[in-house]
């Protein structure tokens, strides 16, 4: 009895093999895999892997457009403005020059009488403007008038010798000369006369070791003029205690600019008080300082004009 369970257990295993290998597709007898000898085993199918999907190629990049912009159309000059005459009389010169017919030479013509017409018309109201506004009126910093003008110049000279004098009494003038120089006489002259007239202290310096005919008084040069690179005779020299040499003048000079020349070196080195420059600083009267024009400006006309208005004040 057990054998026979056994029997039907083993029928019914080999039966449920050779079933599985039909339905995959194996033949189950060895008779009918006859054709595949020994080599009867064979290895699963290889599972064929799905193809990719085919990538789509890049859409090609879209063509920028390669108009160039267009530029704005240039504004057309007002006829007979000012933009319009400096761009249009030099083309109806040429044109009346190279084809002089009636036609041509008429329309240059009345160009430059538009043009003439315009400066009398600003001319006109230049006039009316400064009239009315005294910091443009330039009569009232340096007077036109004959008779204002003899005033302010006197005022001018009187500012002068008083600075002069203040110079004299600080510094004294040394002046180099050469006995063959023939300009030395008529500055030494101008020298002296300076000298009398504002108290200066006056040294004369002989380059040669001899004396000038209206000179009579002298030292020689012991090395100042290399010192101070001297190159011309006369050289008139303005001398502060203790080491102080200003040059005023290489050459003859005339005497008013002589006086004028020491003005300006004392000036220069700060050797006058603000008072007295104020006095011989009489061209300075309503006239804007360096400060003053490095600032206020802008786009606004009324916005700067009040502020040079405001620097003015108080300066005439």
């Amino acid at each position: 009895m057990t054998k026979t369970l056994l029997v039907l257990a083993l029928l019914s295993l080999t039966f449920g093999a050779a079933q599985a290998r039909e339905d995959d597709g194996t033949p189950t007898r060895f008779l009918e895999r006859k054709a595949e000898g020994w080599f009867w085993y064979q290895d699963p199918k290889d599972e064929i892997p799905p193809e990719p999907p085919a990538q789509q190629p890049p859409a090609p990049p879209k063509k920028q457009d390669t108009a160039q912009p267009k530029k704005p159309e240039k504004a057309q000059d007002e006829p007979f403005s000012v933009e319009w005459l400096r761009a249009s009389m030099p083309k109806l010169l040429d044109a009346a020059i190279n084809d002089p017919t009636k036609e041509n030479v008429e329309a240059y013509l009345y160009a430059q009488r538009v043009a003439m017409d315009k400066s009398q018309r600003y001319a006109e109201m230049t006039q009316r403007v400064v009239a009315a506004d005294p910091f443009l009126d330039e009569n009232n910093r340096v007077p036109i008038a004959a008779y204002t003008k003899a005033f302010f110049l006197r005022q001018l000279g009187q500012g002068t010798s008083e600075a002069l004098k203040h110079i004299a009494k600080v510094g004294g003038l040394w002046v180099f000369f050469d006995s063959k120089c023939e300009y030395c006489r008529p500055q030494a002259n101008s020298v002296q006369e300076i000298g009398k007239k504002y108290g200066f202290i006056t040294k004369f310096i002989s380059m040669d070791g001899r004396p000038l005919p209206n000179v009579p008084t002298f030292v020689n040069d012991n090395g100042h003029a290399k010192l101070l690179n001297l190159r011309l005779t006369p050289t008139t020299v303005l001398v502060v205690p203790p080491n102080n040499y200003f040059v005023v003048s290489q050459g003859m000079m005339a005497q008013d600019q002589l006086e004028q020349r020491i003005i300006i070196a004392a000036e220069s080195n700060n050797l006058l008080p603000p008072d007295l420059a104020a006095k011989i600083r009489t061209y300075d009267r309503g006239v804007l300082s360096n400060e003053d024009m490095k600032k206020g400006a802008g786009d606004d006309p009324k916005a700067w004009v009040k502020y040079l208005k405001d620097r003015l004040d108080g300066r005439y």
